[in-house]
């Protein structure tokens, strides 16, 4: 990393780098324009009465935050009144102890911005009109949509001459000629489709304001340019790391400097490596540049994942892995494009869209130009509480297992169809704001003449994440185990135990949580109960979709919000030993211990439970790995062993985190001597002393088996 992309990291983590807004006062009389014309006209005034700001060591232009006095980007729904008015009322609120409303992310194509510039954009806007030459509210968003390309070229066009005008009075002949450079690439990007790598990343860098989510597949969609300019002598690698790096620095610093998410790890997620088209190896030469331009800069966002498949060689997963273990701020994660990718072929999803998935936010599944159609937590401990008390009866004359468990999967199936109707609840809501700058950037949204938010997402996937899968599961097998196979005690027992919160209860507690099959060791019961559970849920979901069309998926993380938590304290004692109001568990692993069989046996459970399933949406898999494993090279290379084992198996998804819990424990007694250790959390990383202590608590339990 050289002087001039030292200072520009430097300046991200210490201030805010963005300009301050500018308010702008709008007319009244566009309150009497139709909805979408209302919000293209005013975003566009609103461009271009902020700063052309930039700094002596900026090479790339375009920060700029919108103030909410517009409807704007969809990924902070900056301006979108009818969605925060819906987000107090169900935002991080539990609906029924089952269901509460969670972000959305979504990742704005651009790559094809980059391929055929705004001026594409508008010839598929002028080839749309002829389909909808009789309705006047499409008609009406497709001019807001060739609107809000006038507004961004004319945006681009004022940091064009910013970069003159500050050309002509510098008196530095070097910094004259990249100011002259600059010019000349707003005046080709974003308008125009981009000549070289240099007008490839500056169009990134300027369109990122529109959706600052995902920036999907740069290794990819980069390439070529990037090949070309190495090839004619017109960029040499390090200026190209450069590059990447200021980018990095605009990503890092959009977040607000000190605001609550400052410290959290994504706000911008992408990925590298995966599947070409015709089914190659994707990884390349500026998937290393790019990995290797991150690890240089001492940033928080963005994180990454690799994508690994049957193709990617040992020796990319290696350096993945070594990258992993040498990086403080825990950006890097790993998904398996296996599962995920036979997943979405076996839902009617072709090839061509799904060897091309993204990750968004905290590991979440998207396409590129796609969004995420989640944002419904839930908990599914919910419906075996329900069959224990609301089904007494029954439960207590089954027989067997087969028995009890048929009378679990029916109200099983009653609250995924209420956790269904919720997330299309919440859908509706969000629908009800118009969105014109991000749809822009939205394979579909032209095609359809409609919004993001409205259906025009061409490219979209449904989920919902489940809180306490792995105390369901375990719950399930203790069940299975305790009353029905070993007979170790009777149902009238456990349901007695569970109603007393174990007290009076504790001999068979401490059986149960000493000799219990828990899930997470490889074991037949427990494996196959995991397996029966995720079937029940995959049947579910055959032939169901979305209000907007989707297949259903589910996953299990929890993201910046302690669901888990909130769910638990809601939630009486249950099966696993469990007590009352204690937190649930999220991701797919095991924790407290109960993985006494150790990792291998753990990550082979894991790998198990669903492939190619509906859990192939959200999903996350923790694991805590010593220190010394991954310092020492004979055990480091044993353990890249054991990752690829565990592709290979099915697993779809890794992230780790290499401190010991006595570690973590010393830095809850003293935070200021811990103020820069840094640990993944679900999909996301942060500061382990900024967390809530939920969230402290719950890292801590999945340490205490560390590899």
């Amino acid at each position: 990393m050289n002087e001039r992309i030292d200072r520009l990291v430097k300046a991200a983590r210490s201030r805010e780098i963005f300009p301050v807004t500018v308010p702008v006062e709008y007319d009244e009389f566009d309150l009497k324009l139709a909805e979408p014309l209302r919000i293209a006209k005013r975003l566009t005034e609103y461009m271009a009465a902020q700063p052309c700001y930039f700094t002596d060591d900026n090479e790339l232009v375009g920060m700029m935050h919108f103030d909410g006095s517009v409807e704007a980007d969809l990924f902070t729904r900056s301006g979108h009144k009818n969605i925060v008015e819906a987000l107090s009322k169900y935002y991080n609120q539990p609906q029924e102890n089952l269901c509460t409303m969670e972000w959305q992310h979504s990742n704005a194509d651009f790559g094809k911005v980059i391929r055929i510039g705004l001026t594409g954009l508008r010839q598929e806007i002028i080839e749309a009109r002829r389909h909808y030459h009789n309705d006047i509210s499409r008609l009406n968003f497709l001019a807001a949509l060739e609107a809000m390309i006038r507004g961004i070229t004319r945006r681009s066009r004022q940091y064009a001459t910013e970069c003159r005008m500050q050309a002509t009075i510098c008196q530095d002949p070097a910094r004259k000629a990249v100011l002259l450079r600059m010019a000349s690439n707003c005046r080709q990007v974003p308008e125009y489709p981009a000549r070289t790598f240099e007008e490839a990343v500056q169009c990134l860098y300027f369109c990122f304001m529109f959706q600052p989510d995902s920036i999907g597949r740069p290794d990819q969609y980069l390439y070529e340019l990037y090949q070309n300019g190495i090839a004619n002598g017109t960029l040499t690698r390090e200026h190209a790391k450069e590059l990447l790096q200021e980018l990095y620095v605009m990503i890092h610093g959009w977040t607000r400097f000190g605001c609550p998410n400052a410290d959290r790890g994504a706000e911008s997620h992408f990925v590298i490596g995966g599947y070409t088209i015709d089914g190659s190896c994707a990884w390349n030469e500026l998937s290393e540049l790019i990995l290797e331009a991150l690890l240089e800069t001492d940033l928080i966002r963005p994180q990454i994942s690799l994508r690994w498949n049957h193709k990617t060689s040992r020796s990319v997963l290696e350096k993945i892995l070594d990258s992993e273990r040498k990086d403080k701020n825990k950006r890097i994660a790993l998904v398996n494009d296996e599962p995920r990718i036979a997943a979405m072929i076996k839902n009617g999803i072709p090839w061509e869209t799904a060897f091309d998935y993204i990750m968004v936010g905290c590991n979440e599944p998207a396409f590129q130009g796609g969004i995420s159609l989640g944002g419904n937590t839930v908990n599914i401990v919910r419906s075996l509480v329900n069959t224990l008390n609301d089904r007494r009866a029954e439960v207590l004359e089954s027989p067997d297992f087969d028995s009890f468990y048929a009378v679990y999967e029916e109200e099983l199936h009653n609250d995924l169809e209420t956790i269904l109707d919720y997330s299309n609840r919440f859908n509706m809501l969000r629908s009800r704001d118009c969105n014109v700058l991000t749809s822009l950037f939205m394979p579909g949204c032209i095609e359809r003449a409609a919004s993001i938010n409205q259906g025009g997402a061409e490219r979209a996937r449904w989920c919902a994440n489940f809180m306490g899968s792995t105390n369901l599961i375990d719950s399930l097998c203790i069940i299975r185990q305790f009353v029905y196979e070993e007979k170790r005690c009777t149902m009238e027992t456990l349901l007695a135990a569970l109603d007393a919160d174990w007290k009076g209860y504790e001999e068979l507690r401490a059986a149960i949580l000493n000799t219990g099959r828990f899930f997470g060791n490889n074991d037949e019961l427990s494996n196959q109960t995991a397996q029966r559970f995720y079937a029940s849920v995959n049947n579910f979901a055959q032939g169901r979709t979305d209000i907007f069309g989707h297949y259903l998926c589910y996953g299990n993380l929890t993201g910046y919000n302690i669901h888990y938590a909130r769910y638990g304290a809601l939630t009486q004692a249950t099966p696993d030993g469990r007590v009352a109001g204690s937190a649930l568990l999220f991701g797919s692993g095991q924790a407290n211990g109960k993985e006494r069989d150790g990792i291998t046996s753990h990550l082979l459970s894991v790998a198990g439970m669903d492939q190619t399933g509906v859990m192939c949406g959200n999903t996350i898999m923790n694991i805590s790995v010593d220190e010394n494993t991954v310092q020492n090279e004979e055990s480091f290379q044993k353990f890249v062993v054991l990752v690829e084992t565990y592709f290979r198996e099915g697993g779809l998804q890794l992230q780790l985190n290499h401190v010991s819990a006595r570690e973590l424990i010393a830095a809850r007694k003293d935070p200021d001597k811990y103020k820069s250790l840094r640990v993944r959390v679900s999909g996301f990383s942060a500061t382990f002393v900024n967390l809530s202590e939920q969230h402290q608590e719950n890292i801590i339990a999945r340490t205490v088996n560390s590899l």
